[in-house]
């Protein structure tokens, strides 16, 4: 949005780095502070059951598909053209993603069945929300002082948010090779996840089965998701005899397109400790509300320069309204950090809205080992 005539425009924050690639080294941190004085949302519960202290801060009630939301940029595609590439990214995601031959692990097994297997895949499902996906890291691993959960207070979780797609499969075959491959549970089926999350993460991914995306649920519905999730897990007994505890101070979000804007909704609610969002699509600017619930809240947006969907700038945008009042370098605990994707230059000829520039700003995050260690280095959200 060019600014008024006569006023200066704001420079673009020195925080952007050009990344090409998982293993990329050209990244800087910037943290702000919150301002002398400032009020910061009240403490909140962190999925002890019963009622939110908090509720999620919707973003304007559009559709975040459009080009109507409030100051979106005149860049930005027609909803119609961004609905039809949002149809495609199947597409994209298994052109972008290389045939890795992924184990189907079987469903999970109900209280009468068989023990759930530890370092695999499997299917679960809540009859109330949803089905999805999960993962519990083999029994012993992770490294020291990185909180993993045979001891201590439990292990850390990581809910995945998925995308738009045709979500017309079992969840097991759409995280592994389908319209969602471009995420953690792929790594982890595959066995080629970054240590730093296949040893540490108990992972779950719930599935909008028979939904355009996990966007148009309610999203109180997804939080009773997790809440079921943190207890159902816990009352497994697996293979090897072990079971499982869920740190409730340590459970994070990594978003993808739409799952993204959700998962920015959702951090609102002050209950999850931090969030990774690759391919940010809300196209607006972010409402003073949801900015006042997201201060502190550590934040790592990943997007291609070169995003077919949703335009680089929707991630900047973001990012520069996070980072408004300020930056203080040495306090950690509000970290807001942005990998800008340099896009690949063998995909010509493949069209505009290919979607294969905003899958892979998933991939490189899901790849990435340092986007776990961060998640596990992060303090606690007041």
């Amino acid at each position: 949005m060019r600014p008024p005539s006569g006023r200066k425009e704001r420079r673009r924050p020195a925080f952007v780095a050009i990344e090409r690639g998982p293993r990329a080294e050209a990244r800087r941190t910037t943290d702000r502070r919150p301002r002398p004085g400032e009020r910061t949302a009240a403490p909140s519960d962190r999925f002890p059951g019963g009622s939110l202290a908090v509720d999620a801060v919707r973003l304007p009630p559009s559709s975040p598909l459009g080009s109507s939301l409030g100051s979106s940029s005149p860049e930005d595609a027609p909803e119609a053209n961004r609905r039809r590439a949002l149809a495609r990214l199947g597409l994209a995601v298994g052109a972008a993603v290389p045939p890795l031959l992924l184990p189907l692990a079987s469903p999970a097994e109900d209280d009468a069945g068989a023990p759930l297997p530890r370092g695999e895949v499997f299917e679960v499902e809540d009859p109330s929300t949803f089905s999805g996906v999960a993962y519990v890291p083999p029994a012993g691993n992770g490294k020291g002082g990185e909180g993993t959960g045979d001891q201590g207070k439990g292990h850390p979780l990581l809910v995945v948010l998925h995308g738009a797609g045709n979500n017309d499969r079992s969840a097991s075959i759409e995280f592994t090779e389908g319209d969602h491959a471009n995420l953690p549970p792929a790594l982890l089926s595959a066995g080629r996840a970054p240590r730093s999350l296949s040893d540490n993460f108990v992972v779950v991914a719930p599935y909008a089965r028979g939904k355009r995306s996990l966007y148009d649920e309610p999203r109180a519905k997804v939080l009773d998701f997790v809440r079921w999730f943190d207890a159902w897990i816990e009352a497994r007994t697996f293979a090897d005899g072990t079971s499982v505890r869920i740190d409730r101070e340590r459970i994070s979000l990594f978003g993808f397109s739409e799952g993204s804007i959700l998962a920015v909704e959702l951090a609102t609610t002050r209950l999850f400790r931090a969030a990774v969002l690759c391919g940010y699509g809300f196209t607006g600017i972010l409402p003073a509300r949801a900015l006042e619930r997201l201060r502190g809240v550590p934040i790592w947006a990943f997007h291609s320069a070169g995003d077919e969907i949703y335009d680089v700038q929707c991630s900047e945008r973001l990012v520069e309204r996070l980072m408004e009042g300020g930056t203080d370098a040495f306090d950690a605990g509000s970290a807001v950090r942005f990998t800008k994707i340099a896009p690949r230059r063998d995909d010509a000829g493949e069209g505009e809205a290919s979607g294969r520039e905003h899958v892979r700003a998933a991939l490189v995050a899901s790849a990435s080992g340092e986007v776990y260690s961060w998640l596990l280095s992060r303090p606690g959200v007041d």
